[in-house]
């Protein structure tokens, strides 16, 4: 397995709290396989019944939301995470929401700006050190300019960490923040929930396969394979 399929190996097991043995995953090509991996571990699983797990994910979010003045308003599926969340403070929110919810929230991110920022000056500094320690020694020349430059993106990260505000592309709205936290905690909310059921499962995997690999979820597919199709190394 390469390292795209390891660590999206790591995010289903976590996600619906089952084990992938590496003779199994071998052979599992397409996501179709994968899905019915998890629905024949967790098919024993107590509780299975047709209620939508992402609505009772959703009005549990609105009403911690509200519990915490962020909006006096009706909540509604569509509505924007700006409007909800806004940036102002978002890192604690975001905190203190998963820590009331018990529930893994998706990463937030600094802006593209930044990012390209931060590469920037980290390929500066370098191509600075190699081609002053070069001359003395070429060997020397790469370790110092590697060390450097590590030094550099660890220091921009941490003195950057406030601007880490803004969720993946893919989730703008309530809807799509409760398609991540049921794909991301679907084990523990489906035994929260008492419901489990094929479409919640296949929702969830779905997503996360997405997100894993970079691609579109229109692409998931039951018969896409992870390799060929899906681009996975």
């Amino acid at each position: 397995m390469g390292l795209d399929t390891v660590e999206l190996v790591m995010e289903i097991e976590e996600a619906f709290d089952i084990t992938i043995p590496d003779d199994r995953a071998s052979h599992m090509v397409t996501v179709g396989d994968v899905y019915d991996f998890i629905l024949e571990k967790t098919c024993q699983a107590p509780s299975e019944s047709s209620r939508c797990l992402s609505a009772a994910a959703f009005y549990d979010l609105s009403r911690q939301v509200r519990g915490l003045g962020l909006v006096s308003g009706k909540i509604r599926p569509t509505t924007k995470l700006d409007q909800v969340i806004p940036l102002t403070g978002r890192r604690s929110t975001w905190k203190t929401l998963s820590s009331q919810m018990d529930l893994r929230f998706p990463r937030l991110g600094r802006p593209a700006w930044l990012v390209l920022l931060n590469f920037i000056l980290v390929a500066v500094i370098f191509i600075t050190a190699l081609a002053v320690f070069a001359t003395a020694n070429p060997l020397v020349a790469v370790l110092v300019a590697l060390g450097l430059g590590a030094l550099c993106s660890a220091t921009v990260a941490f003195l950057t960490e406030p601007f880490a505000i803004y969720p993946a592309a893919t989730c703008t709205t309530i809807r799509d923040l409760v398609t991540h936290l049921v794909a991301t905690n679907y084990n523990k909310l489906a035994g929260r929930y008492a419901t489990r059921n094929p479409t919640d499962v296949w929702n969830a995997l779905q997503l996360i396969v997405s997100e894993q690999l970079g691609v579109d979820r229109s692409k998931v597919l039951p018969h896409a394979r992870f390799v060929q199709d899906l681009g996975a190394d």
